[in-house]
C-alpha cells in the first residue's frame, strides 16, 4: 500500500538534491547526512536513501560505507577522461543530428547559443550554465541513436555540475562565443570546421574549469565541508 508514496517521494527528494548540486547550492566534495537531509526536507530517511542511491548511480554522490556520503569531487585526470568521453559522444551525435534533423537541430542550437550569450551579458551565472547545457544536449536529443543518448547520460549530470560550480563568467563568455561560431559554421555548411571547433571546445573544459589548480579538498576526508542545508528545505507539496 505505501510503496508508491515512498517511490514518488523518493523521486521528488532525488530531483531536489540533484538540482541543489547542479545549481551550486551544495558544493563539490561536501559531506551529506541522511538524517540531516531528512529533517531539513521534512521526510523520513527512506526517500533520502533512495535519492542517495540514484545520485550515486549518476555519479553525483560518492557513498562510502562507514565513512559517509559526499558530493563528487573530480581530479584533473577525472575531468580529462570525462572530456575525452564527451568528445566521442557529442561529435558523432552532432554528425547524425545534422544528417537526419538538420533544420530542427540548427534552430535549437542557435536558440540555446543566443540564450547563453544573453545570460552572460546579463551576468546571470545560473541561466548561462543552463543554456550551455541545452546547447550540448541538442545534438543528443536529435541524433536518433538511443545508445549514444544512454551513454551520454552516464556523465551529463557531472558535466552540468561542473559548469555551475567551476566555470567563471569570463570562461562562459568565451564558451558562448564558440557556441555561436559552431552554429554559424553549421549554417554555412562547413561541417568539418564545426566538428573541429566542437572537439577543441569540449577538450578545453578541464583547463577552463580550473580542475587541479586549486588546493585539494578530498571528499571523505576530515576537510570535507558539512553544509547546513537549511536553504534547500522543507520539501514543498
Amino acid at each position: 500500500m505505501d510503496q508508491r508514496p515512498r517511490s514518488s517521494l523518493g523521486v521528488r527528494v532525488t530531483e531536489r538534491l540533484r538540482r541543489a548540486i547542479l545549481d551550486g547550492e551544495i558544493e563539490l566534495g561536501d559531506a551529506l547526512s541522511e538524517d540531516k537531509l531528512a529533517t531539513t526536507l521534512g521526510v523520513s530517511r527512506s526517500p533520502v536513501k533512495e535519492a542517495f542511491a540514484t545520485l550515486e548511480q549518476e555519479g553525483l554522490l560518492d557513498v562510502r560505507p562507514q565513512r559517509g556520503s559526499f558530493v563528487f569531487l573530480p581530479t584533473h585526470e577525472d575531468t580529462v577522461n570525462l572530456c575525452e568521453f564527451r568528445k566521442m559522444i557529442e561529435i558523432e551525435a552532432l554528425r547524425l543530428a545534422m544528417q537526419s534533423r538538420r533544420d530542427e537541430t540548427l534552430a535549437a542550437m542557435r536558440t540555446a547559443a543566443e540564450d547563453m550569450n544573453a545570460a552572460c551579458e546579463a551576468g546571470d551565472n545560473l541561466n548561462s550554465a543552463r543554456a550551455d547545457g541545452r546547447f550540448h544536449d541538442v545534438s543528443l536529443e536529435h541524433c536518433g541513436n538511443p545508445y549514444l543518448i544512454n551513454a551520454y547520460r552516464l556523465v551529463s549530470s557531472k558535466v552540468a555540475a561542473l559548469r555551475s560550480h567551476r566555470s567563471t563568467l569570463p570562461t562562459r563568455k568565451q564558451a558562448s562565443g564558440e557556441h555561436l561560431a559552431i552554429v554559424a559554421m553549421l549554417e554555412a555548411g562547413d561541417m568539418v570546421k564545426a566538428l573541429e571547433l566542437l572537439s577543441t571546445h569540449i577538450l578545453m573544459m578541464s583547463k577552463r574549469y580550473g580542475i587541479g589548480t586549486e588546493p585539494a579538498r578530498s571528499s571523505g576526508s576530515r576537510a570535507a565541508r558539512s553544509p547546513t542545508l537549511d536553504h534547500i528545505g522543507p520539501l514543498l507539496d
